[in-house]
């Protein structure tokens, strides 16, 4: 679970943080920089697993456009991330090795830099820093703020505080070392030649911290979700694990059937809550083809096969089948949930969001792997939704806006993404997040609702300079 996350010199992004809850909603207009946040965390969750050109290449646009670009000749030629995560205690790898976590709250640190090579001339990508260290308690205000709760253990055992993962320099050249707990490990490795992290080679547990961070972050998931791929039979020798963009849906909910005979009534139980008219979801077993469908039954007894469902529905069922799922954890990012479902909905699309994450309120919880939603809105029913029953859904909500930026230094102006924490109160009261500066303006609910909700029908052409006429409010209060 990500708890905290700083960004440097990606996109739009500069000097920026952010705290998380387990349930974030982020609201905003298009181009107000929302889908950077995800793109960040996708290209962490990448560089987790791949090399630098490949995880690069994964992106949207080209390596160099990725960095802050100042000026049509100028931009930055390095980024700096940091998460801070709190983890599971115990993890198991590949081969069914277990280990437990002296510390489950951490901060990842990665640096990647613009350089050339000496023989070719060309520029490369390195990883040019790169930590991992334990969070000590007594300095740790998120878990003092959100993890009051006795039964969620930080810390286990005599351990120190030494880094899991350091940077260092050692005969004027800098080195990434990384360590097993409490001895060093493993051979030092020279930052010219890295252009993969060493976090994402480590693949079992005999570095259990840094493997725990690794697939932590292999966890991050970002949903697409195509009504296309939703509908489509699965395999039956085929995954039967749900994908980005809603492939083996059929698969997954099989899987679900066999391992806990009344879940299926549940999830039918879930997606009714939302759709009355539909009464019961179950999976039909086409040996023939060697496939499993999806059916539905209505409340008026009739049964059809998931082709003929809308995209709405499609979305609601994989959501339902996503939370009975025991193998789903980590993160889960979801652009725009309102796409398809009709407003009077709302509210109840909102509940199922925030039941995919964990509540660290409920008891038994910390017996079930964590999970967080983190999704981004402009809808303007949404944020009233949660504003009528904020303290039930115990996430919180930013407003994200773009502010333009003059740096002499550097002789131009270049717009930087900004999420402000959006309360009850205009600004006067304690910020919800120590991480608020001064300078990150608090928005309330009701200007918030008023910009989403901002749009002329007469002359739509004029709508989005309105927009930004109105968003300038907020930049005067932000400077």
């Amino acid at each position: 679970m990500i708890t905290k996350i700083e960004i440097d010199g990606f996109k739009t992004f500069e000097n920026f943080e952010m705290v998380f809850t387990p349930f974030v909603i982020i609201a905003g207009s298009n181009g107000s920089g929302k889908s950077n946040l995800f793109d960040a965390i996708k290209l962490l969750s990448s560089l987790a697993k791949n090399d630098l050109k490949t995880a690069f290449a994964d992106q949207r646009g080209s390596y160099s456009e990725l960095f802050t670009l100042y000026s049509h000749d100028l931009r930055a030629h390095e980024m700096r991330f940091a998460v801070e995560l709190f983890l599971d205690a115990s993890i198991k790898d590949d081969f069914n090795k277990e280990a437990d976590l002296g510390h489950r709250r951490l901060r990842y640190e990665l640096g990647i830099s613009i350089t050339k090579d000496p023989k070719l001339g060309l520029e490369r990508l390195v990883v040019d820093h790169e930590s991992l260290r334990p969070l000590k308690k007594s300095t740790d205000e998120w878990a003092k703020k959100f993890l009051s709760n006795e039964e969620w253990h930080l810390e286990r055992g005599s351990l120190n505080y030494k880094p899991y993962i350091n940077t260092d320099t050692k005969e004027n050249v800098k080195v990434i070392n990384i360590r097993q707990d409490g001895i060093r490990g493993g051979k030092p490795t020279p930052v010219k030649d890295l252009e993969r992290s060493v976090l994402s080679g480590i693949n079992d547990t005999s570095f259990p911290h840094a493997f725990a961070v690794r697939q932590e972050m292999l966890n991050w998931r970002q949903f697409q979700l195509s009504p296309i791929e939703l509908s489509k039979p699965s395999p039956m020798l085929g995954s039967n694990f749900l994908d980005n963009e809603g492939r083996y849906l059929a698969g997954m909910l099989k899987k679900i059937d066999i391992d806990d005979s009344c879940a299926l009534k549940s999830i039918s139980r879930n997606v009714q809550n939302i759709l009355p008219e539909l009464k019961r979801i179950f999976v039909d077993e086409d040996k023939a083809r060697q496939q499993y469908v999806l059916m539905i039954e209505s409340s008026d007894n009739r049964v059809f096969s998931a082709n003929v469902l809308s995209e709405g529905t499609l979305r609601i069922i994989a959501l339902c089948a996503l939370k009975f799922d025991h193998r789903h954890k980590g993160l889960i990012c979801f652009e725009e949930p309102e796409n398809g479902i009709h407003p009077f909905r709302m509210k109840k699309i909102l509940d199922l969001l925030k039941d995919l994450s964990t509540d660290f309120k409920m008891e038994g919880e910390s017996e079930i792997p964590l999970r967080q939603v983190i999704i981004n809105t402009h809808s303007p029913l949404l944020v009233r939704e949660y504003k009528n029953e904020k303290s039930r859904y115990n996430g919180a909500l930013y407003f994200a806006r773009l502010l333009s930026k003059v740096d002499v230094s550097k002789n131009a102006t270049y717009k930087i993404t900004r999420l402000a924490p959006v309360t009850d109160t205009d600004g006067n009261s304690k910020r919800l997040f120590l991480s608020t500066s001064p300078a990150e303006a608090e928005i309330t609910y009701e200007e918030a609702h008023e910009f989403l909700n901002f749009y002329d029908a007469e002359n739509p052409k004029d709508d989005f300079l309105k927009k930004c006429n109105y968003l300038s409010l907020f930049v005067e209060r932000a400077q």
